[in-house]
């Protein structure tokens, strides 16, 4: 056989081996999307359907442990050809995905493939994803039921998200449906994952929430800080079913959150409200395409820059921002690391611009500030 025999070999078994990855993640796709069934019942299909996408299939085995449950493949055993991963669900380990070959192998390439261990990566963050789904469901599912069993006499529902919704042309009958579900969040807790399937729209009632964009090895990008009141996930209204980005408590945080389906019939049915959403979705895009324009035009202290006089003005009014916000915050805003933006900070600090204590950022010099985010 000639080298280019060889080369296309090569080629032909490569997409081969890619075809079974897609068809696996495919089937998992599928499985997923049913949020009805129980966790278990769907970690126990799921050992079945992950050896397809392995090279070995017919000698691979699962183990998928987690909450404290374990499950596992029919043929499983211990050996030392495995590789593992962490399960996590809202930034916690709660368990693990271990491949196993049940026989020994002869690769030049080694046990598993480059491939195949993104392959176990993914698989890990689809079932993370659909378990922070189904715990959030029951969560909602409870609220639910405690409303039924309420006794009369509830306490009455913020006037300020009241009158904000009343401002968006609403009737009492519709913020009512807006207004079944309150879920609080505690600083640091995940609101939404990128990638998680989701049936909800949420409002951010009291509190101070980040939305951002999750990157490879850390290098995520926040895009907004959420204050009170507004719309979060509103791009998975007719979307693809899933979270764009994730989102997480920067404060304790109160939330509702708003059935795709009751948001999709007031929409259809109110057309002064879709106008009024219209604009928010507007102004919002603006404010993103801004940030953008930001981000590949100007150098880091003009991105510093621009962004503190974001958190004064957009997000806080006040010369104050917050130890909320901490480094890293400020960094992901501006798209750039944590060590460049503590260093553009202290720059701009040593100029006597801003004064960083224990309470947070304070801005002394507003005017001096504004030219360098012009100046870029």
């Amino acid at each position: 056989m000639n080298k280019e025999e060889n080369k296309i070999n090569h080629l032909i078994n490569n997409l081969n081996e890619r075809n079974k990855e897609l068809n696996c993640l495919y089937r998992i796709d599928d499985l997923l999307k049913n949020a009805d069934q129980p966790i278990n019942d769907a970690l126990k299909e799921l050992t079945r359907i992950i050896p397809s996408g392995f090279r070995y299939s017919d000698i691979c085995a699962v183990k998928i442990t987690y909450d404290g449950y374990e499950v596992q493949s029919d043929n499983y055993v211990n050996t030392a050809l495995k590789m593992q991963t962490p399960l996590w669900v809202e930034d916690k380990n709660a368990g693990n995905i271990t491949i196993i070959y049940v026989k020994p192998v002869k690769s030049e390439k080694g046990i598993f493939l480059s491939q195949e261990y993104k392959l176990l990566s993914t698989i890990a963050e689809k079932i993370g994803s659909f378990i922070l789904y189904k715990n959030l469901k029951a969560s909602l599912n409870k609220l639910e039921q405690d409303k039924k069993t309420q006794q009369p006499g509830k306490p009455a529902k913020e006037d300020e998200l009241i009158d904000w919704l009343k401002g968006y042309h609403l009737n009492d009958s519709e913020i009512d449906q807006i207004l079944q579900f309150k879920v609080n969040f505690n600083k640091g807790e995940t609101i939404c994952k990128q990638g998680a399937i989701t049936s909800y729209v949420m409002i951010l009632s009291e509190g101070l929430t980040k939305n951002y964009l999750e990157g490879s090895q850390d290098k995520g990008f926040n895009f907004k800080i959420v204050t009170p009141f507004d719309f979060i996930g509103l791009t998975a209204l007719y979307g693809n079913n899933q979270y764009l980005f994730s989102g997480t408590a920067l404060t304790s945080s109160t939330l509702y959150m708003i059935e795709k389906q009751v948001l999709k019939d007031i929409i259809a049915n109110n057309p002064d409200f879709t106008a009024k959403l219209m604009e928010w979705y507007s102004k919002t895009t603006e404010y993103h395409l801004k940030r953008l324009s930001c981000i590949a035009n100007k150098q880091s202290l003009g991105r510093i820059s621009e962004i503190l006089l974001y958190l004064k003005e957009d997000v806080f009014q006040s010369d104050l921002i917050p130890s909320s916000i901490t480094r890293k915050d400020v960094a992901g805003l501006a798209g750039m690391t944590t060590e460049s933006a503590v260093r553009m900070l202290s720059e701009l600090k040593k100029d006597n611009i801003i004064k960083v204590t224990n309470r947070g950022i304070s801005i002394l010099d507003e005017q001096l500030l504004k030219t360098l985010s012009i100046a870029g």
